[in-house]
Parts: C-alpha cells; structure tokens; sequence
C-alpha cells in the first residue's frame, strides 16, 4: 500500500514537471531560413539575404564571362522590401543604359564586387543596377520574397582569379557609390559574402571532336605566334565494282550428210 501510494506521487510530481515546461517553453522560429556559408553575420535584421549562386570557392564562367549570381532577399514586412519586376534586356547582355548604380526595380539593392574593373567605378561601385532580373513573390506565410539575377556579358572583373562579392538591403535609395564602412547608410539586411573564383580559359573555343580542326601554332616572323587551323579532309573511296559476264561458249553440232554412193557393175554379157 505504501509502495503504491510513493508510486502514485512520483507520477504526479513528474507529469506537473513536465507540464510546466511546456508551458515556459516558446516555439523555435525557423523563419527565415538562410546558408550560414554564405553569410557574415547571422540574421537577425528585417530583411534576411542569401546567395544561391554562386557557390563559395566554386568557379564561375569562361575567360571572364557568364558568372551567374543570383541572391535571394525575404521580409516579414512588405514594406520592408519594395521592388518591381525587371527585365533588363536580352540576357545574357544587359540593355545599353545599363550601368553601375542603384536598381530602379530593387532600390535598396547593394552589390559589389571586388575585382570590379576602373573602367565600371573599381570594387567601390554599386552593382545594384547591372541585375537583369528582379521578381518579387508573395509566400503563404505571408512574407515578401525578391529574387535578383545577374551574369555578365564582358570580361570587365578579371580573368582566373579569386574575387569576394558583397550584398546587402538599405532602407530607401541605395548610393551608386558603396561607402567604406556601413555607420552612414541605413543597412536592414545581413551581409551576403561570397568569395569564388572567375573562369580562365577561351569561350569562344570549341572542344575537340568529330568535325573540330587541329589547331597549330608556330612563331612568325613578327615575333608572335601565329596560329592555323587546318579543317579536316574527309575523303571517301567508293568501292569499283568489276562484274565479269563469262562469254558463253556455244558449239553448233556439225552434221555432215554424206550421200549413198551407187555403184553399179556391168558384167559383160548380161546387161
């Protein structure tokens, strides 16, 4: 009796215990979900950022064209996050008046990149405006989603080396120019940095296979190679074919007819 009775209470004290804690207990936010790779910080802005290209140390491109980046931005607030959709031109290029600078589309954008050539403003230019691609969504839970791609058509950041790109959101109008430090804007993002390496090598080349030519270089007179391509031949032989009709040999029995021959004898006497 009294082991039951100690039994009876331990349940008790444990299902209060458990219940408790439940209670004082809050549910864990999964929102939003983010690549801790590639990020500086962990999120804990309005606006969360994070890269799906590209890939840390992955590499990008061919002879310093056709890097893909393609960042991804998410809000609770819509506010938060304004932008419109954006077609720039006839990808891979983008249109004419496409320049370095904040995005009409996704005004708070700001991405840089380190090796960005003189000729665009150098590593300090804000890239914002060179994405072709802006497309907002609304997700079920409620939440704002911006998406922002961009490849390049010019090889305008380097060839084979290694390169960090920056980005992150600012409320209102993003500067054309990114400031040294962030104490002067107002960032609402975490930073998104990503290091990766730039393609070497000739785009324009094609591999070797059937139909491709052999490609010889030899020094030239002038002191630079020169290079030829010889197209392959192709020759085909078309059989002969001989067919030999044997003559047929015909032999015409000859029939020779030799007539009777009569010979008659006249005895003397009797005829």
């Amino acid at each position: 009796m009294v082991r039951r009775l100690f039994l009876t209470g331990l349940a008790a004290i444990l299902l209060v215990g458990c219940s408790s804690g439940k209670e004082g207990s809050s549910p864990a936010s999964t929102f939003p979900l983010f690549d801790t790779t590639s990020t500086s910080v962990l999120p804990s802005t309005p606006v969360v950022g994070r890269a799906l290209s590209p890939a840390p140390a992955s590499v990008q491109g061919r002879a310093g064209r056709g890097m893909l980046v393609h960042l991804v931005f998410t809000a609770r607030d819509a506010s938060a996050l304004p932008a419109e959709f954006r077609l720039g031109g006839a990808l891979p290029s983008p249109s004419p008046a496409a320049r370095p600078g904040h995005n009409p589309a996704f005004p708070g954008l700001v991405v840089r990149l380190s090796s960005t050539g003189s000729a665009l403003g150098g590593p300090s230019a804000n890239l914002a405006n060179l994405f072709q691609v802006v497309s907002p969504s609304s997700q079920l839970d409620g939440s704002v989603q911006v998406s922002a791609v961009w490849t390049n058509a010019s090889a305008d950041f380097g060839t084979d080396i290694d390169t960090t790109l920056t980005a992150f959101v600012v409320s209102g109008t993003a500067p054309d120019t990114v400031p040294e430090t962030q104490a002067n804007i107002d960032v609402i993002s975490n930073t998104v940095e990503v290091t990766f390496r730039i393609g070497s090598g000739d785009a324009g080349t094609p591999a070797l296979g059937a139909g491709a030519g052999t490609t010889t270089s030899t020094p030239s007179t002038a002191g630079g190679p020169t290079t030829t391509s010889v197209r392959p031949t192709t020759t085909t032989v078309r059989p002969t074919s001989t067919t030999g009709a044997p003559a047929p040999a015909t032999t015409r029995a000859t029939t020779t007819t030799a007539p009777a021959t009569t010979t008659t004898t006249r005895f003397l006497g009797l005829l």
